[in-house]
């Protein structure tokens, strides 16, 4: 049963290198059962606040700088989904990164909108998204000057940051809002070795998950709105239809909790997690076959570990970590894993990681830095290109192509077919494939790797031993 198995790994040596930041340590939360109400007198109401609740918003406020700042109960896919409908009209363009989280693509759905994509550069030799530049958003905005606004992801699910800056002022020179989905960077800002805050970077509405990177407890988050460029009635209207009339007061307590931490003990907190990730990256400079990327460009909290000459796979790495070290990362892809730190992570839970690489690390060296792989993983790392970029056809609009009559199709005669479905690995829920677009003999290899990697592919059926894609009924357009 998941109470008792929950239960068993919680008191395991077990160590979390994954959200939510918390890192499953107690934050003085009360029984849950003792503070779990409803909107009883004199406790406030999140859609109506006028006590507690908007006290803690205001808190919010002050803490990251923003003009205002209202809490999520539903995760950030609650925030994305206001800010798309807050910030466009039925069936108005907008302009997002191609990389954007799946409930960005969900909004736009529902709201019909026509999409215009921005492709992330890749970062490095690396087999993931990079930056989008701001001369693509430049570009972008005088290609489709109808968008009613832009929409991108900084950091990225590797940490990876794009300009807000200037990407925010080409937007609004242009006279549109400029979106940041920032889940993964509600720490930013608060120490000198992590970038800047998008809140301070000129955004008009910045969604943060808090659970992601901070002590709050899994769907928490916040969503900043700045300046007159979408109307804080706007964003107030939609965040009341996107969230639960019944917001979960153990959760509003999990982010009070952790804002009067951050305000209290949050500069030597953060002071002592920049020590820790210093000293890691220092260490970690002798590996000789695994390979910890540079921070250039990137959050120095999500930790990416390169794979690409050891001989093994993402996924053989973090399998090795789990079984033989009891450490479990966030993620792992083609070539690399990911470790995701934070302020609540301990000096031993560092010391564990570091001497788990080198012991692995030793292992490689005395095998001449090959362990016994599938030919399949080999395949992997020759041909890994998961969040390079790869600009499909759109075909359809997004809300035609998933609105369409659809047939199931095998996945290895979907070439050219029109999709329409999402496709993504889970996590990050980046969509490999999208609704309207032509499906590529690229995406389909994209597929079958996740799936010889055992990562989890949301969007496929399977029936009697084979996968099939959902595709629009009409001909075969190749």
């Amino acid at each position: 049963m998941l109470d008792q198995a929950l239960e068993t790994y919680g008191k395991s040596k077990a160590y979390p290198f994954h959200m939510p930041g918390h890192k499953r340590r107690n934050m003085g939360i009360s029984d849950p059962y003792q503070v779990d109400i409803t909107e009883i007198y004199g406790f406030d109401n999140l859609h109506d606040p006028h006590g507690y609740l908007l006290e803690a918003m205001e808190h919010l406020q002050r803490l990251y700088g923003s003009e205002h700042s209202y809490m999520l109960v539903g995760g950030s896919t609650a925030g994305n989904l206001a800010a798309v409908f807050a910030a466009v009209d039925q069936g108005q363009e907008l302009i997002i990164g191609r990389n954007s989280h799946r409930s960005v693509y969900n909004g736009a759905y529902l709201r019909r909108c026509r999409l215009h994509y921005l492709y992330p550069r890749p970062y490095g030799d690396a087999s993931f998204s990079g930056e989008i530049l701001p001369e693509d958003v430049e570009e972008a905005l005088c290609r489709y000057p109808e968008s009613r606004g832009v929409f991108i992801t900084s950091p990225t699910y590797e940490g990876v940051m794009s300009d807000v800056s200037k990407i925010a002022e080409i937007c609004h020179r242009h006279g549109v809002p400029l979106i940041v989905d920032a889940a993964h960077g509600a720490h930013l800002g608060f120490a000198p070795c992590f970038p800047p805050s998008p809140v301070k970077e000129g955004a008009d509405l910045v969604i943060m998950s808090l659970h992601k990177t901070l002590p709050s407890l899994t769907q928490t988050a916040v969503l900043h709105l700045q300046g007159h460029r979408i109307s804080r009635e706007s964003c107030e209207r939609f965040l009341a239809i996107f969230q639960s009339s019944s917001p979960s007061y153990v959760l509003m307590d999990s982010i009070v909790k952790c804002v009067r931490y951050l305000e209290e003990e949050g500069a030597r907190a953060f002071s002592r997690f920049a020590g820790l990730l210093t000293d890691f990256y220092e260490k970690s400079g002798n590996l000789e076959h695994l390979r910890v990327l540079r921070t250039e460009g990137r959050d120095p909290s999500k930790i990416v570990i390169s794979t690409a000459g050891a001989g093994m796979t993402g996924e053989e790495l973090s399998r090795w970590l789990r079984e033989t070290e009891a450490l479990e990362l966030e993620m792992s892809a083609g070539d690399y894993a990911l470790a995701m730190t934070s302020i609540m992570d301990s000096p031993q839970g560092f010391e564990r990681l570091l001497a788990a690489l080198m012991q692995l690390d030793r292992q490689l060296s005395a095998s001449k830095g090959q362990m016994h792989v599938s030919e399949e993983a080999k395949d992997l790392r020759a041909g890994n290109a998961a969040g390079r970029k790869m600009e499909a056809e759109q075909v359809l609009d997004l809300w035609e192509a998933q609105d369409s009559e659809e047939e199931e199709m095998l996945l290895d005669r979907a070439r050219g077919f029109i999709a329409a479905g999402q496709v993504a690995i889970y996590p990050p829920g980046i969509p490999l494939i999208v609704p309207g677009e032509r499906i590529t003999e690229e995406q389909i290899g994209q597929i079958k790797k996740a799936q010889t990697e055992r990562l989890a592919v949301n969007g496929l059926k399977y029936k009697e031993g084979r996968w099939y894609l959902p595709v629009v009924k009409i001909q075969n357009m190749s």
